[in-house]
């Protein structure tokens, strides 16, 4: 269980990275950031289980958050071809 933030894509519509640290944007890689825009924060969240999300649970979220540095949600396969 983890807390983390959520912020939105300026340039991508529906694209949402989730991160543990706020503001701290050192893991994300540059492409990611360049086609992901500005990010906007949207909100603080407990990763506990007991909310649903619309890509993944909050246990693969986490783990992805652990591994990665980042979790990005992206509703169309195609939004960060690079």
């Amino acid at each position: 269980m983890m807390w983390c933030y959520i912020y939105r894509s300026t340039k991508k519509e529906n694209c949402y990275l989730y991160m543990e640290n706020e503001n701290d944007f050192s893991a994300i890689p540059e492409k990611i950031m360049s086609i992901f825009g500005a990010p906007v924060f949207v909100m603080k969240v407990l990763l506990d289980g007991k909310r649903q999300f619309v890509v993944g649970t909050a246990q693969e979220i986490e783990e992805r958050i652990k591994t990665d540095g980042f979790f990005l949600q992206m509703l169309k396969e195609d939004d960060f071809k690079v």
